[in-house]
């Protein structure tokens, strides 16, 4: 019956607290730590397949990432809804030829906030 009790109480318990004290805290990796408030940092700059990226933005909004080869001709992009602060993404570049490209990380009206390299080696 104690048992019972003590069950009883502790879902209770866990019942009443504010379900943002559940949520974990995501963490940003070391390699992928920007101290500004405002940045684009990769996790390696040689990649064969896919790259984890940070991306650091002082406000939420819609943004764009932007692939364009050595002679600035625009590969690929993607508009992306991002939070303020640390945003975690996948690129992906199997279908990238083997070469030099730069990612670009642009506002809504394609003004540039931040530029970084890969060199695409499969």
């Amino acid at each position: 019956m104690k048992k019972l009790l003590l069950v009883s109480l502790t879902l209770m318990m866990v019942g009443c607290v504010k379900d943002d004290l559940l949520e974990p805290i995501p963490t940003v990796p070391t390699a992928l730590q920007i101290k500004e408030t405002l940045g684009i940092k990769l996790e390696s700059t040689i990649v064969s397949d896919e790259v984890k990226m940070n991306v650091k933005l002082p406000m939420e909004g819609t943004y764009r990432i932007k692939i364009k080869d050595i002679g600035n001709k625009l590969i690929s992009q993607e508009k992306i809804e991002a939070k303020a602060g640390d945003n975690i993404l996948s690129v992906y570049v199997s279908t990238l030829q083997n070469d030099s490209y730069t990612l670009e990380l642009t506002d809504i009206n394609h003004k540039v906030l931040g530029v970084t390299s890969i060199v695409v080696n499969k």
